[in-house]
């Protein structure tokens, strides 16, 4: 019963924080100002990596400091 106690009351702690980490989904970019930053971000990042030129590695730090910078490190995948 202990246990039981235990594991539901670790689950009800998580299902309250996850929330909180959702805020850099940039599919939520009207309802939040965090996405709509990280949304900027992806938008530039997309157009940059499309020109012929574009050091693809410079293009790549510059979203890495954006994400940074809107508070959304793990929108960037190296």
């Amino acid at each position: 019963m202990r246990k039981f106690a235990i594991v539901t009351a670790a689950a009800l702690v998580v299902g309250m924080v996850s929330p909180a980490f959702a805020d850099c989904d940039v599919h939520k970019a009207d309802e939040d100002k965090q996405a709509k930053c990280a949304e900027k971000c992806d938008d530039e990042y997309l157009a940059r990596k499309m020109n012929y030129g574009a050091n693809q590695v410079e293009v790549l730090a510059n979203k890495k400091a954006c994400d940074a910078a809107c508070g959304c490190p793990q929108n960037t995948k190296e």
